[in-house]
């Protein structure tokens, strides 16, 4: 069973960049551009793992962390310098950011739910 990992952003290029270098046959990506889409589905369906771009149209990554269940791990993406976060994230990444370090992190949660198989 694949690691399902979705990731919320309004920017269309990043969400096809994301997709084409994290999916592969053990790791799942659905992308949102819609903020609404994207909770409507993690309500019915969460992921393993859920990136969140910070700012999104008339709301920010972190609102809709606040709205979600606690144990989804989350990860906030900004392009603000100073980001103040209400939420718990498992990880802070800047915008641009570092596939070694994304990957690293979803190879992580990959480990993390083989290991619980």
């Amino acid at each position: 069973m694949p690691l399902e990992v979705y990731y919320v952003d309004d920017e269309h290029d990043l969400l096809e960049l994301f997709s084409d270098i994290f999916m592969s046959e053990e790791v799942r990506v659905t992308t949102f551009h819609d903020p609404n889409d994207a909770e409507r589905v993690i309500g019915e369906r969460p992921p393993d793992l859920l990136f969140l771009d910070h700012r999104l149209p008339g709301t920010t990554g972190d609102q809709i962390a606040q709205r979600l269940d606690p144990a989804i791990p989350k990860v906030l993406i900004t392009g603000d310098v100073l980001v103040k976060v209400e939420s718990k994230f498992v990880a802070i990444f800047p915008k641009p950011f570092s596939i070694e370090k994304l990957k690293a992190l979803i190879d992580s949660h990959l480990e993390a739910k083989r290991a619980r198989r």
